[in-house]
């Protein structure tokens, strides 16, 4: 029987960036199974330290999952 292990990686990044981990997932065996849209709220001050925005106030975000397994030896 086939043993797998799994990572979920969360990312709001750009597709430059992302082309780079997942190139680096493929060298490390990970293989890509599904990629789930999500929507994330992240503080304002997360994404702009310098705003002017009300503290705590939470931005909706579009981000993704992307869910990778690979065969255990």
């Amino acid at each position: 029987m086939h043993k797998w292990e799994y990572k979920v990686f969360a990312s709001h990044l750009d597709p430059a960036e992302l082309v780079v981990l997942l190139d680096e997932s493929g060298f490390e065996g990970w293989e890509l199974i599904t990629v789930v849209e999500v929507d994330d709220e992240l503080p304002r001050e997360v994404l702009e330290p310098a705003s002017d925005g009300e503290e705590g106030e939470l931005v909706p975000l579009q981000a993704f999952r992307y869910i990778f397994k690979r065969q255990i030896e």
